[in-house]
């Protein structure tokens, strides 16, 4: 009953976050998925948000594809709430982005969600030709809750990959789908562009296949029975795929340490999230309390080996953690360790300073805070580049302007700012200017920022 509740209140959280300027996108359609490696069965959803280029690209282009998963300690959110960064990615990297509705505890506990978030990027993988995807360009992304997905599923993927046992691929049980979890319609206004026919209620999309086009409609959700079996369906065999990048922002990574002693390592200890909303989750996504096992990997990526990390994870690893956050010592130590020689990951993003956990998602209907716009843009500014586009320093740290930053890859910015003739006195420069209010500089002053 309090997850219900939590629920209804964060649904209206975001309802007030999606209505400031600029509104953020609906989705572009729906996808339900079988879950083959939870033991329960049953389905749950793939959110589309699709680039404006997705109908008109030539025949045989296939997609960099972000799968992401939203936050709410496990028991909260749906596949709609990063609709804001969705936007951002599919408009500044040209990529399909997916959310994950992956399902929610208490009434799915650990590890669930886990084996939602593999299930999902395996089927994603198989069926990418139909959709358009390219599955050797593929990115993980998530926000508290859903940036631990973002490090868990990589270490699940590899464990199938390996034949490890501690998973394994089964036939659907779509029996133990309680109704909640059933298919069901819902509208879908289509995307900018995207028309094809007269009028949104008559809008499709058109995949490759022709057949796609009426289950694709602003009035329903793609069902499995409508793409064409794979080895994934057939025989139970993992996809062939290839993860470029994972960006997570403040996750939780070590749940081996308690709440309170997390806690303790905020500075603020005033911003961090009540003992009432962060025992409600942990309740709901640890039960029983018995019976997870904290130093598992699949809970707390950190008590992963390095071996482990270095096998699983990409080159690529993009972390934001927040000053102000019972999270963010965890998170800091873990992108430290990612980029230590034994692991060998090239780090970037950092721990953003002066702000609290989820700071991009205030519930503020009158305007998206600029510093999170900016860390979101940066992102994908790495995004791009790991996708084979082009991204100067500037680009990928322009967060630098709404507020101060301890990136994981200072020295790298420095070197290769250099290389561009921005040297670091002149990126320092540059900020100051923008950041000065009301000073004129052979014209008008510079605008203020929304911090």
């Amino acid at each position: 009953m309090k997850a219900v509740i939590w629920r209804a209140l964060m649904a209206i959280g975001m309802k007030f976050h999606h209505f400031a300027n600029p509104k953020p996108p609906r989705p572009n359609f729906k996808i339900v998925v079988p879950s083959r490696l939870s033991p329960r069965g049953g389905t749950f959803k793939l959110v589309f948000y699709v680039p404006e280029t997705y109908l008109s690209a030539p025949e045989g282009y296939r997609f960099p594809v972000v799968v992401n998963f939203h936050g709410g300690g496990f028991t909260l959110g749906t596949g709609t709430d990063d609709a804001r960064w969705a936007a951002t990615v599919i408009s500044q990297v040209d990529a399909v982005f997916v959310s994950v509705e992956y399902r929610l505890a208490p009434e799915y506990p650990f590890s669930v969600g886990v084996e939602d978030g593999t299930d999902a990027l395996m089927y994603l993988a198989s069926h990418a030709d139909e959709l358009r995807l390219d599955p050797h360009r593929m990115a993980l992304s998530g926000f508290s809750a859903g940036g631990n997905f973002a490090f868990t599923v990589p270490l699940m993927l590899r464990d199938l990959q390996d034949d490890a046992g501690r998973r394994t691929l089964r036939e659907p049980n779509l029996n133990h789908a309680p109704p909640s979890s059933r298919p069901s319609s819902s509208h879908l206004t289509p995307h900018a562009g995207l028309s094809a026919g007269p009028s949104a209620a008559s809008s499709t999309l058109s995949p490759p296949r022709p057949g796609l086009t009426n289950a694709m409609s602003s009035s329903s959700i793609l069902k499995l029975s409508d793409l064409e079996p794979t080895a994934l369906e057939i025989e139970q065999q993992v996809p062939d795929l290839t993860l470029k990048a994972i960006i997570s922002f403040y996750p939780p990574t070590d749940f081996r340490q308690t709440r309170d002693e997390k806690r303790a390592t905020n500075p603020a200890p005033e911003k961090n999230l009540p003992p009432m909303l962060t025992n409600l989750f942990d309740e709901s996504y640890m039960h029983p309390p018995d019976m997870p096992d904290m130093s598992d990997p699949y809970l707390s990526p950190a008590a992963a080996t390095d071996a482990q990390l270095a096998a699983a994870y990409p080159d690529e690893i993009i972390l934001y953690t927040c000053e102000y956050d019972m999270l963010n010592a965890e998170g800091v130590a873990f992108g430290e360790r990612l980029k230590s020689p034994a692991v060998g990951k090239t780090v970037h993003g950092g721990l953003v300073k002066a702000v609290p956990h989820a700071f991009d998602k205030k519930p503020n209907p009158i305007a998206f805070p600029k510093s999170a716009d900016r860390c979101y843009s940066e992102a994908c500014m790495q995004l791009k580049r790991v996708f084979g586009g082009r991204a100067s320093v500037e680009e990928r740290t322009q967060l630098d302007r709404s507020k101060d930053v301890e990136r994981f890859d200072e020295e790298q910015l420095r070197q290769e700012g250099e290389e561009e003739g921005l040297v670091s006195g002149e990126r320092e420069n540059s900020r100051r200017w923008r950041e000065a209010p009301r000073i004129s500089v052979d014209g008008p002053p510079p605008p203020s920022d929304v911090q």
